[in-house]
Protein backbone atom coordinates (compact mmCIF):
# COMPACT_ATOMS: atom_id res chain seq x y z
CA UNK A 1 0.00 0.00 0.00
CA UNK A 2 1.16 3.04 -1.03
CA UNK A 3 1.89 5.14 1.81
CA UNK A 4 0.21 9.10 2.05
CA UNK A 5 2.10 12.05 1.03
CA UNK A 6 3.12 14.43 3.92
CA UNK A 7 1.40 17.19 1.06
CA UNK A 8 -1.17 15.37 0.34
CA UNK A 9 -1.98 14.46 4.14
CA UNK A 10 -1.80 18.25 5.34
CA UNK A 11 -4.53 19.39 2.23
CA UNK A 12 -6.96 16.44 3.19
CA UNK A 13 -6.93 17.95 6.62
CA UNK A 14 -6.92 21.68 5.70
CA UNK A 15 -10.41 20.96 3.22
CA UNK A 16 -11.37 19.24 6.59
CA UNK A 17 -11.28 21.71 8.61
CA UNK A 18 -12.62 24.24 6.28
CA UNK A 19 -15.45 22.41 5.99
CA UNK A 20 -16.25 21.61 9.52
CA UNK A 21 -15.69 25.45 9.42
CA UNK A 22 -18.14 26.42 7.11
CA UNK A 23 -20.70 23.33 8.40
CA UNK A 24 -20.78 25.16 11.92
CA UNK A 25 -20.98 28.85 10.41
CA UNK A 26 -24.08 27.47 8.59
CA UNK A 27 -25.71 26.11 11.94
CA UNK A 28 -24.74 29.16 13.37
CA UNK A 29 -26.39 31.43 10.97
CA UNK A 30 -28.96 29.45 10.79
CA UNK A 31 -29.84 29.59 14.45
CA UNK A 32 -28.96 33.24 15.78
CA UNK A 33 -28.85 35.19 12.08
CA UNK A 34 -26.54 37.32 10.50
CA UNK A 35 -26.00 40.48 13.29
CA UNK A 36 -25.97 37.86 16.02
CA UNK A 37 -23.69 35.50 14.67
CA UNK A 38 -19.52 35.98 15.91
CA UNK A 39 -16.77 34.61 14.70
CA UNK A 40 -16.09 33.76 17.81
CA UNK A 41 -19.42 31.12 18.26
CA UNK A 42 -18.33 29.78 14.82
CA UNK A 43 -15.39 28.51 16.00
CA UNK A 44 -17.15 27.41 19.44
CA UNK A 45 -19.31 25.03 17.65
CA UNK A 46 -16.61 23.78 14.96
CA UNK A 47 -14.44 23.20 18.34
CA UNK A 48 -11.40 24.98 16.61
CA UNK A 49 -8.89 27.67 17.31
CA UNK A 50 -10.38 31.26 16.95
CA UNK A 51 -7.40 32.10 14.75
CA UNK A 52 -7.80 29.23 12.84
CA UNK A 53 -10.50 30.69 10.97
CA UNK A 54 -8.89 33.50 9.48
CA UNK A 55 -7.03 30.89 7.52
CA UNK A 56 -10.13 30.44 5.51
CA UNK A 57 -12.39 33.01 5.57
CA UNK A 58 -11.24 36.85 5.53
CA UNK A 59 -14.07 37.80 8.22
CA UNK A 60 -17.60 36.80 9.32
CA UNK A 61 -19.10 38.44 6.13
CA UNK A 62 -16.59 36.20 3.76
CA UNK A 63 -17.99 33.03 5.71
CA UNK A 64 -21.55 34.15 5.39
CA UNK A 65 -21.02 34.45 1.75
CA UNK A 66 -19.67 31.19 1.29
CA UNK A 67 -22.18 29.62 3.19
CA UNK A 68 -24.53 31.07 0.25
CA UNK A 69 -22.40 30.01 -2.28
CA UNK A 70 -22.72 26.14 -1.12
CA UNK A 71 -26.09 26.18 0.82
CA UNK A 72 -28.34 28.56 -0.89
CA UNK A 73 -26.92 28.64 -4.01
CA UNK A 74 -26.77 25.38 -4.62
CA UNK A 75 -30.03 24.38 -2.93
CA UNK A 76 -31.97 27.07 -5.87
CA UNK A 77 -29.82 25.92 -8.85
CA UNK A 78 -30.94 22.25 -8.14
CA UNK A 79 -34.40 23.13 -6.86
CA UNK A 80 -35.65 25.40 -9.86
CA UNK A 81 -36.93 23.74 -12.85
CA UNK A 82 -39.88 22.75 -14.37
CA UNK A 83 -40.02 19.31 -16.95
CA UNK A 84 -40.51 20.12 -20.92
CA UNK A 85 -43.84 18.87 -22.39
CA UNK A 86 -46.06 19.30 -19.46
CA UNK A 87 -49.22 21.84 -19.44
CA UNK A 88 -48.71 25.25 -18.25
CA UNK A 89 -50.33 24.81 -14.72
CA UNK A 90 -48.18 22.05 -13.99
CA UNK A 91 -45.04 23.91 -14.90
CA UNK A 92 -45.97 26.65 -12.50
CA UNK A 93 -46.40 24.51 -9.85
CA UNK A 94 -43.69 22.73 -10.14
CA UNK A 95 -41.32 25.58 -10.28
CA UNK A 96 -43.43 26.98 -7.41
CA UNK A 97 -43.08 23.71 -5.62
CA UNK A 98 -39.39 23.24 -5.87
CA UNK A 99 -38.32 27.08 -5.02
CA UNK A 100 -40.96 26.12 -1.57
CA UNK A 101 -39.12 23.17 -0.97
CA UNK A 102 -36.00 24.56 -1.02
CA UNK A 103 -36.40 27.65 1.07
CA UNK A 104 -38.46 25.43 3.70
CA UNK A 105 -35.13 23.64 3.75
CA UNK A 106 -33.33 27.07 5.57
CA UNK A 107 -35.33 29.36 6.61
CA UNK A 108 -33.64 30.60 8.98
CA UNK A 109 -30.70 31.28 6.61
CA UNK A 110 -33.60 33.01 4.29
CA UNK A 111 -33.86 35.29 7.05
CA UNK A 112 -29.98 35.89 7.64
CA UNK A 113 -29.49 36.47 3.79
CA UNK A 114 -32.23 39.37 4.37
CA UNK A 115 -30.82 40.43 7.23
CA UNK A 116 -27.16 40.45 5.85
CA UNK A 117 -28.19 42.00 2.53
CA UNK A 118 -29.56 45.23 4.29
CA UNK A 119 -25.74 45.41 6.21
CA UNK A 120 -23.34 43.93 3.53
CA UNK A 121 -23.04 44.75 -0.31
CA UNK A 122 -21.49 41.57 -0.95
CA UNK A 123 -24.18 39.90 0.91
CA UNK A 124 -26.65 42.12 -1.33
CA UNK A 125 -24.91 41.51 -4.48
CA UNK A 126 -24.59 37.79 -4.42
CA UNK A 127 -28.31 37.58 -3.36
CA UNK A 128 -29.00 40.08 -5.87
CA UNK A 129 -26.83 37.72 -9.09
CA UNK A 130 -28.89 35.08 -7.68
CA UNK A 131 -32.26 36.43 -8.12
CA UNK A 132 -31.22 37.87 -11.50
CA UNK A 133 -30.56 33.91 -13.33
CA UNK A 134 -33.53 32.81 -11.77
CA UNK A 135 -35.47 35.81 -12.96
CA UNK A 136 -34.13 35.81 -16.38
CA UNK A 137 -34.63 31.97 -17.22
CA UNK A 138 -38.97 33.06 -16.37
CA UNK A 139 -38.24 36.01 -18.54
CA UNK A 140 -36.51 34.44 -21.33
CA UNK A 141 -39.66 31.34 -21.27
CA UNK A 142 -42.71 34.22 -20.65
CA UNK A 143 -41.45 36.16 -23.82
CA UNK A 144 -41.69 32.69 -25.62
CA UNK A 145 -44.84 31.93 -24.26
CA UNK A 146 -45.77 35.49 -25.25
CA UNK A 147 -44.28 35.52 -28.97
CA UNK A 148 -46.44 31.86 -29.23
CA UNK A 149 -49.66 33.66 -28.33
CA UNK A 150 -50.26 31.62 -24.97
CA UNK A 151 -49.68 34.39 -23.26
CA UNK A 152 -51.62 37.26 -22.75
CA UNK A 153 -48.95 40.17 -23.99
CA UNK A 154 -46.75 41.55 -20.93
CA UNK A 155 -43.56 42.81 -20.40
CA UNK A 156 -41.66 39.41 -19.68
CA UNK A 157 -39.00 40.83 -17.33
CA UNK A 158 -40.78 42.94 -15.66
CA UNK A 159 -43.45 40.33 -14.94
CA UNK A 160 -40.94 37.79 -14.10
CA UNK A 161 -39.54 40.25 -11.21
CA UNK A 162 -42.76 40.80 -10.12
CA UNK A 163 -44.24 37.11 -9.68
CA UNK A 164 -40.63 36.03 -8.69
CA UNK A 165 -40.77 38.87 -5.70
CA UNK A 166 -44.15 37.44 -4.89
CA UNK A 167 -43.06 34.32 -4.27
CA UNK A 168 -40.28 35.39 -2.62
CA UNK A 169 -41.66 37.36 -0.05
CA UNK A 170 -44.83 35.09 0.68
CA UNK A 171 -42.11 32.24 1.19
CA UNK A 172 -40.57 34.89 4.00
CA UNK A 173 -43.64 35.84 5.71
CA UNK A 174 -45.44 32.52 5.65
CA UNK A 175 -42.70 30.22 6.42
CA UNK A 176 -40.68 32.19 8.40
CA UNK A 177 -42.85 34.75 10.25
CA UNK A 178 -46.07 32.62 10.14
CA UNK A 179 -47.97 34.74 8.47
CA UNK A 180 -51.05 34.92 8.38
CA UNK A 181 -51.63 34.12 11.54
CA UNK A 182 -53.27 30.32 12.33
CA UNK A 183 -52.92 29.53 9.03
CA UNK A 184 -51.67 25.80 8.56
CA UNK A 185 -48.29 25.27 7.58
CA UNK A 186 -48.04 21.67 6.27
CA UNK A 187 -44.62 19.27 5.27
CA UNK A 188 -45.71 19.65 1.92
CA UNK A 189 -47.22 23.72 1.51
CA UNK A 190 -49.86 22.15 -0.55
CA UNK A 191 -52.11 24.91 0.04
CA UNK A 192 -49.97 27.86 -0.14
CA UNK A 193 -48.66 25.99 -3.56
CA UNK A 194 -51.94 25.64 -4.60
CA UNK A 195 -52.93 29.81 -3.54
CA UNK A 196 -49.29 30.71 -5.58
CA UNK A 197 -50.35 28.39 -8.33
CA UNK A 198 -53.57 29.68 -8.95
CA UNK A 199 -52.36 33.73 -8.43
CA UNK A 200 -49.84 32.84 -11.23
CA UNK A 201 -51.92 30.88 -13.99
CA UNK A 202 -54.22 33.50 -14.02
CA UNK A 203 -52.00 36.30 -13.89
CA UNK A 204 -50.28 34.82 -17.37
CA UNK A 205 -53.16 33.03 -18.77
CA UNK A 206 -56.38 34.42 -17.96
CA UNK A 207 -58.47 37.14 -20.44
CA UNK A 208 -58.05 40.42 -19.46
CA UNK A 209 -60.97 43.08 -20.81
CA UNK A 210 -59.23 45.48 -23.61
CA UNK A 211 -62.32 47.42 -23.87
CA UNK A 212 -64.65 47.19 -20.44
CA UNK A 213 -66.73 50.08 -21.60
CA UNK A 214 -68.63 53.00 -20.76
CA UNK A 215 -68.86 53.18 -16.88
CA UNK A 216 -72.34 52.19 -15.52
CA UNK A 217 -74.99 55.22 -15.33
CA UNK A 218 -74.99 56.69 -11.58
CA UNK A 219 -78.07 55.55 -9.91
CA UNK A 220 -80.22 58.40 -8.57
CA UNK A 221 -81.21 57.53 -4.39
CA UNK A 222 -84.21 55.68 -4.12
CA UNK A 223 -84.10 54.44 -7.89
CA UNK A 224 -83.63 50.78 -6.73
CA UNK A 225 -86.87 50.84 -5.01
CA UNK A 226 -88.98 52.41 -8.00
Amino acid sequence: MTEESPGNLRQRQAAATRQQLLDAACQVFEEKGYQATSVGAITDRAATAHGTFYLYFKNKEDAFCQVMASVIIGDLANAIHATPGDGARERIEQTIRSFLGAYSLHTGLWRAVLEGALQSPRVQEIWLELRRQIIHRLAEALEGECAEGHVRPIDPLMSAHALASMNEWFAFTHLVLGEPPGAEIDANNDHAIGVLVDLWYHALYGEVLTDPGPPPEPTAPGAAAL
